[in-house]
């Protein structure tokens, strides 16, 4: 299998934001132990009728997260959208990232803790950005693509996902069907690899990942012909088991 690789531009997949982004107040939401809090007009009120929060450890420590939207629960409503960070094990505040739709947000750090991955969207349609902890502590945005379902880190510096050629469009009108290709991203180089490229009649949409066994779990979808896609009788899928490319 030839890998198609393709150097990413500010043109093409990659948005490269040099301003950073805009940071808000630290202080207006807090965890303490595994309940969350709203800190407005000097009293701390607690949030009930809400998920529980994400947190991993990494290698740079523990991070824990908060979506906040209007949509996640009444006591939010008034408040901005958007993902609060906390670090360590006292959950210390660590930074606000203004989110439309936070709700509809996933979560994704490299094991290092310093490099971040932000779904928004739906299961077959995302923006997957790309994220590095400045020296500031606060997560910046580097690049941003077009994805559909999963991401998985590899190792501190790749990731695999779903990549989305937008600009063709749906398969067929009224469906749900775009142009997935299977991917990795090399964050060192700023290069996008296509393991497996869509055609008019494939699709190739990663569905895990086996770290230990270097290999990855791609369901492919395809048709006999493009206008298939439009019946979803039609469409049919086979899993496929792909060794994961070497890094460099």
């Amino acid at each position: 299998m030839k890998n198609v690789k393709l150097q990413v531009t500010a043109a093409l997949l990659v948005l490269i934001l040099a301003a950073g982004c805009a940071w808000g107040a630290e202080g207006d939401y807090l965890i303490k132990g595994d309940q969350v809090y709203r800190a407005e007009g000097g009293a701390q009120k607690l949030i009930t009728d809400m998920e529980p929060h994400g947190r991993i450890n990494t290698d740079a420590g523990i991070w824990s997260w908060l979506l906040v939207d209007p949509e996640l629960s009444d006591a939010m409503k008034g408040s901005e959208s958007g993902v609060y960070f906390f670090r360590g094990e006292d959950d210390a505040p660590a930074g606000f990232l203004p989110m439309k739709n936070a709700i509809a947000c996933m979560l994704e750090f490299s094991p290092s803790g310093e490099k971040l991955l932000i779904s928004n969207g739906n299961e077959a349609k995302q923006d997957l950005g790309y994220y590095v902890l400045d020296e500031s502590g606060h997560f910046v945005k580097k690049a941003a693509f077009v994805s559909a379902g999963y991401v998985f880190w590899i190792d501190p510096h790749r990731f695999l996902f779903t990549v989305i050629d937008a600009k063709k469009g749906l398969r067929s009108k009224g469906g749900d069907d775009w142009w997935y290709s299977a991917a990795l991203y090399d964050t060192v180089e700023s290069e996008l690899t296509v393991i497996k490229k869509a055609t008019p009649v494939k699709n190739y949409i990663i569905s895990g990942c086996d770290h230990e066994g270097g290999t990855m779990d791609i369901t492919e979808g395809s048709v006999k012909i493009p206008g298939d896609w439009s019946k979803p009788g039609r469409i049919k899928y086979r899993e496929l088991n792909v060794p994961i490319p070497a890094a460099g």
